[in-house]
């Protein structure tokens, strides 16, 4: 095993699960470090309507790319398996035809997004003061998707090899590329939210094309070979088997997030502003519970592969509390820092207030998500991705279109807006945790294990 990969399936199972994790933690946390970068240069340097352009576009832009990330998931379980289990015929087939398959969905997802910007943004209420310049961000953004998908697809199959230091690396450069540009392209050149755009593309592109190198360097019996890429039938199945589950579930996350930012659009764009002030700090509690979502994923395929379910369900324990006390850390922190930080990304007395509404709705409670999130990820992990994303669609996203259909035009305030996130979270991690322990593929594969 190379030095900069974690052994998942041998060792101590704390100390494997912590080198994986912690440049995972880094990496999206370095990844909203960058993103918010965009909105604090686009906010200090063009004002709040070019940065309630740019939060605007955010649920759009998670419901479009949701679906078709559910290829990074799918092909990254499966490529844990395949390592885990040493099938290196199998990882050759894998990586070929999970990146011609994220080539040929990025094409049709950037051509549909450049088309239908205006109209998407029109359907969501976008006020008409911030629609053209959310218009430009979106087609520019959605323009890219082709290296947004190769570089999750590729770095996600890096990652299920144990490798979690190489996507960091690469998206710290990326990273520092998107903020040279911020700043030449919107504090310099005056650009504003289109620059913004630019630069986040031009940053995907860079750790896109870092990835694709590092997969051309696998070893010789499975490495990528751009110009010999075949998509395999079986194997394209068993990646949309899993992927299209996953897929549904981010997308109703974001129709759920997409729905909330319609009725966010109501209360104008200094609310949007503030919001989007807010869901940039929101992500830096967020984005580390995911990366341990997708550790314990990785965790349990590999472990599946290779035969040693023993370890599955101390793993899951153990990710667990890792989860717990990140976000009772982060979660604080937000609370005592969130006035001095929100002041970073704007400074309107109004869309600040805003920002601090949301931050006492959300931040105390984040922690309940845990649950959903983590036995959730052990589930997808294990190849069964289908009740997740049953519970997923009833939980958040049925739930907050009846909460904000219902309860917002009776109470027009802001605030029952924002309540929905405490309690869907609270009504998802139930139903997860009840699933997982009456029904969930590990318990009945850990049945036959102890006999």
């Amino acid at each position: 095993m190379r030095k900069s990969s974690v052994s998942l399936t041998e060792g101590p199972i704390f100390k494997g699960l912590l080198f994986f994790s912690v440049p995972l933690l880094l990496s999206n946390l370095f990844q909203q470090l960058y993103n918010s970068v965009d909105s604090a240069v686009v906010g200090s340097y063009a004002g709040d309507a070019a940065l309630a352009a740019v939060g605007s576009t955010a649920a759009l832009i998670n419901l479009i790319i949701g679906f078709f990330l559910g290829i990074s998931t799918g092909a990254n379980i499966l490529y844990a398996m395949h390592y885990g289990a040493g099938d290196r015929q199998g990882l050759k087939k894998l990586i070929s035809s999970a990146m011609m398959l994220s080539i040929i969905c990025g094409i049709v997802l950037s051509v549909a997004g450049a088309l239908g910007a205006e109209t998407m943004l029109r359907w969501m209420g976008t006020p008409e003061d911030v629609l053209p310049l959310s218009t430009s961000y979106l087609q520019i953004f959605m323009a890219g998707t082709v290296v947004n998908l190769v570089y999750n697809v590729g770095a996600g199959m890096i990652r299920a090899e144990g490798d979690s230091v190489r996507p960091l690396v690469y998206l710290v450069i990326g990273g520092v590329t998107n903020l040279i540009l911020d700043l030449v392209l919107v504090a310099w050149l005056g650009m504003g939210a289109s620059g913004a755009a630019i630069a986040t593309v031009a940053a995907q592109l860079v750790s896109a094309v870092l990835v694709v190198i590092r997969l051309t360097k696998l070893p010789e019996d499975y490495r990528l070979r751009p110009f010999k890429m075949r998509m395999n039938g079986l194997t394209v199945w068993d990646i949309t088997r899993i992927s299209v589950p996953c897929g549904l579930q981010g997308s109703m996350f974001a129709i759920s997030n997409l729905l909330v930012q319609s009725k966010i659009n109501s209360f104008g764009s200094i609310a949007m502003a503030g919001v989007a002030a807010y869901s940039k700090i929101d992500g830096f509690i967020y984005m580390p519970l995911m990366a341990l979502s997708l550790a314990v994923s990785t965790y349990v395929g590999q472990n599946i592969g290779a035969g040693k379910l023993e370890r599955v369900q101390k793993g899951i324990k153990t990710c667990l509390l890792m989860s717990l006390v990140t976000a009772v850390v982060l979660g604080s922190a937000v609370m005592l820092l969130g006035e001095s930080v929100v002041g970073i990304f704007t400074k309107t007395p109004e869309a600040q207030a805003y920002a601090m509404t949301q931050m006492r709705f959300l931040a105390p409670f984040v922690w309940i998500f845990i649950f959903s999130d983590i036995l959730g990820g052990a589930v997808r992990g294990a190849g069964s991705t289908t009740a997740v994303t049953i519970i997923s669609a009833l939980s958040i996203c049925v739930f907050r279109i009846l909460w904000l259909t219902l309860l917002l035009p009776v109470y027009n305030d802001i605030r029952v807006l924002f309540l929905c996130y405490p309690i869907s979270w609270t009504i998802s991690s139930v139903a997860t945790v009840v699933y997982y322990f009456k029904g969930s593929v590990i318990k009945r594969t850990l049945r036959k294990v102890n006999g």
